[in-house]
């Protein structure tokens, strides 16, 4: 019961990183537009590299357990891997449901993103950010 609770909060968290994430991207990218005069696309890439970055570091100190013992370059690299990986897939996925099946576009983005969620929280907290110290 302890770790099914366990599980969970780490869930909410992660959700909850996920949300700030959303609302970082677009005050960056309005901060560095609006008030800085940076171009739209120069400030929305700069958005990314940040959330990007706060995603990592949210999610390595704050969400998953054990992660501040492995080595933050493995992790750094197993981030952006699957990073990749994940934006491949879920534009797969969306092509698969929405035009391959014929699934509305609103309802094929929100089932491609809860499942991404899920499978994301899955790899994460045991590929990712696992403890990959030696066990003797």
């Amino acid at each position: 019961m302890r770790a099914r609770s366990k599980t969970l909060g780490r869930m909410a968290r992660f959700g909850a990183m996920g949300a700030v994430g959303f609302g970082l991207n677009i005050a960056v990218t309005v901060s560095l537009h609006e008030w800085l005069g940076a171009p739209e696309e120069l400030a929305f890439a700069v958005a990314l590299a940040v959330v990007f970055a706060f995603s990592f570091l949210t999610s390595r100190y704050l969400i998953f357990a054990g992660a501040c013992h492995g080595d933050p370059r493995k992790q750094f690299l197993k981030f952006v891997l699957s990073n990749v990986g994940f934006r491949v897939a879920e534009y797969v996925g969306f092509v698969v449901l929405h035009t391959v099946l014929g699934l509305p576009y609103l309802p094929a983005i929100v089932a491609v993103l809860a499942f991404s969620f899920l499978t994301k929280f899955f790899t994460y907290s045991t590929v990712v950010f696992a403890d990959d110290r030696e066990v003797s």
